[in-house]
């Protein structure tokens, strides 16, 4: 009797039928947990992709609001306010949402400043700078950062301890590049006045139309060269020209035919300097886009137009400079 109880307990000991179901237990558990995790990740993935979505569309609006700028001329300032605005229509339209929640006031800010290309060592961006750095060699350049975020619900995180909601946040800097240089410019120079209405208390592209007379004596439009002689280009400029650095010099007379770098129905791109005289250098102060009407030997007809932004790309009907050549808006990194 007593070798059968021995043997009764050994086969009570050997017994592991009940193991599985607690393996069992414990894997499903951890694989649910992973499942929670996958799908709620999944979810703020996409949460984060709509917001950046959001963020990077409202930072580029923003970019194009900066135009027209402020004080046309050497004095000009980007239009901060518009394009701070500009940036927050797109935050509240309807259409962008995330999570199938609409942006609210709190939701993000708008910053708008001037950012960097090359930033001195150290220098942390965003913030952007709010008054133009001295210093050209940092490339500063208008620019609108924009910062979104939201909460977003958690479905199954929660069941392992993972708190909800999660805040997703997403920022976008864009920037509307200033023309530092331009070329393929034709070899007349505008004045302020002609370019310019300032009747009113207000200065504004004059988008009658006009005839200009490329003569350098009747303070209107003149011919110029950047070498200080007498003679006219019979091509285009091709030397890069900066607004703040390059001067050009007045050449009297008029050159026999325009038709050499001028064709009628373009839109062309012209230095503006303060006054048309002869025999002199005089400053750029500022890019114009004229699109040409008519064209004969020594004039040109049409308009200049109030809006305009690549000087290598030709502007439709309606588009132009306001003071100074601007690139297209684009995104920077942070």
């Amino acid at each position: 009797m007593h070798k059968r109880r021995a043997t009764k307990k050994l086969t009570l000991a050997l017994d592991e039928s009940g193991a599985a179901a607690i393996i069992f237990a414990l894997i499903f558990t951890a694989l649910c947990g992973c499942a929670a995790l996958a799908l709620d990740y999944g979810h703020m993935v996409m949460a984060k992709t709509q917001l950046q979505r959001t963020a990077d569309a409202a930072a580029l609006a923003g970019a194009m609001g900066l135009l027209p700028y402020n004080n046309p001329g050497p004095n000009q300032t980007p239009n901060w306010i518009n394009g701070e605005n500009q940036a927050h229509a797109i935050i509240s339209n309807a259409a962008n949402q995330v999570d199938n929640q609409s942006f609210t006031l709190t939701d993000g800010t708008v910053l708008s400043g001037y950012w960097l290309l090359q930033p001195p060592s150290g220098y942390i961006q965003p913030p952007l700078a709010t008054v133009r750095p001295i210093n050209a060699a940092y490339l500063p350049e208008p620019a609108i950062n924009v910062t979104l975020s939201k909460n977003v619900k958690l479905y199954l995180a929660p069941l392992i301890g993972i708190s909800s909601p999660q805040t997703v946040t997403a920022t976008a800097t864009a920037i509307l590049p200033e023309s530092y240089q331009t070329t393929g410019v034709p070899p007349v120079a505008v004045s302020y006045d002609t370019v310019y209405d300032t009747l009113g208390g207000t200065v504004k592209i004059d988008v009658v139309t006009t005839d200009i007379k490329p003569q350098s004596n009747k303070g209107i439009a003149g011919w110029f060269n950047l070498d200080g002689g007498n003679s006219v280009p019979s091509v285009r400029i091709s030397d890069p020209l900066t607004s703040t650095q390059n001067q050009v010099y007045l050449v009297p007379g008029t050159k026999a035919t325009l038709t050499d770098f001028i064709t009628q129905g373009e839109t062309i791109v012209v230095p503006i300097i303060q006054t048309i005289s002869q025999n002199t250098w005089a400053s750029i102060i500022g890019w114009a886009a004229f699109s040409v009407g008519t064209l004969d030997a020594n004039s040109m007809t049409g308009h200049f137009v109030n809006q305009y932004f690549d000087p290598n790309v030709v502007p439709t009907a309606g588009s132009g400079i306001i003071g100074g050549v601007g690139g297209t808006p684009k995104l920077v990194g942070q």
